[in-house]
């Protein structure tokens, strides 16, 4: 254990290769793009903030303008509507309750988008590839939540958790998500008693908490959806999930969207979308 964090300190591999995360020079210029990615991230949602708000002043002008052509078009006592109708409208944009209630969600929104750039900086947000000595500074030093798919590359089973977790791992950044190929690891394999593959096992704050072997209590077979994988990660603690209520279900099936989520067909990009068995 002192031999892989001494290695980590001073920075040496065997190998960098692009499925792997890098260290020391690498290490630096990956998190140099990913600050730069994020600035770029935080200008997008910033200028669609901007869009959001023009769009709804136009929409309140035009909500407007339609009010005085109706009660313009009705009487002559319409202009004591109009009248009303405007002191309401100035009444609800000046209303202290209201606009703290807008701050409060202004700012909630902030903080809510300075963690996501905070969690992609961490490497949340994909689905990475690890070697042994670089487990411990990924699992223990930076994100609470870490999940980590103990793999064999020949085993079907794998190729399977790999493609739901692809699929979470994207749709959830609060969560960083890590393979490693358990051939390649045996020291960990040795100390956290990883017997039967694949083996998913959840860390919160460098500890682990929970673990999931082979599709136990999720599934008989090789085709199961990706939300199941997500209400078991949920129940860990790793992601924030909640299933789709039943009248959300009926729309998303109206509209022809998927209701379970992805299914594997045989390979890892081999897979359909329409979440029916």
């Amino acid at each position: 254990m002192e031999d892989l964090k001494d290695k980590h300190a001073r920075g040496v591999q065997e190998r960098d290769d692009p499925d792997r995360a890098p260290t020391g020079e690498p290490y630096r210029q990956l998190q140099h793009q990913s600050a730069q990615r994020a600035r770029m991230e935080q200008t997008r949602q910033t200028q669609e903030r901007e869009m959001e708000t023009r769009r709804i002043m136009e929409i309140r002008n035009h909500v407007e303008r339609q009010m005085k052509e109706n009660d313009n078009s009705d009487n002559d006592n319409d202009s004591d509507d109009d009248d009303s109708d405007d002191e309401w409208l100035d009444e609800l944009e000046n209303d202290p309750a209201l606009e703290a209630l807008r701050e409060q969600r202004l700012e909630q929104l902030k903080q809510q988008e300075l963690k996501l750039l905070e969690n992609k900086a961490k490497g949340h947000g994909q689905y990475r590839t690890i070697a042994q000595d670089e487990f411990l500074p990924e699992c223990t030093n930076t994100s609470e939540w870490v999940v980590v798919h103990f793999f064999h590359h020949e085993f079907i089973k794998c190729q399977v958790m790999d493609h739901h977790l692809t699929i979470v791992a994207h749709a959830h950044a609060e969560c960083k998500f890590l393979r490693i190929d358990a051939q390649k690891a045996p020291f960990f394999c040795g100390k956290l008693q990883v017997q039967t593959l694949p083996t998913v096992l959840v860390f919160q704050n460098g500890k682990a908490v929970d673990r999931l072997v082979g599709f136990e209590g999720i599934a008989d077979n090789n085709e199961w959806p990706t939300a199941l994988l997500q209400k078991w990660l949920a129940g860990a603690g790793a992601i924030q999930y909640t299933p789709p209520s039943k009248e959300i279900e009926e729309e998303m099936k109206r509209l022809g969207i998927s209701v379970k989520g992805s299914i594997w067909r045989g390979g890892m990009n081999e897979y359909n979308d329409d979440g029916d068995e």
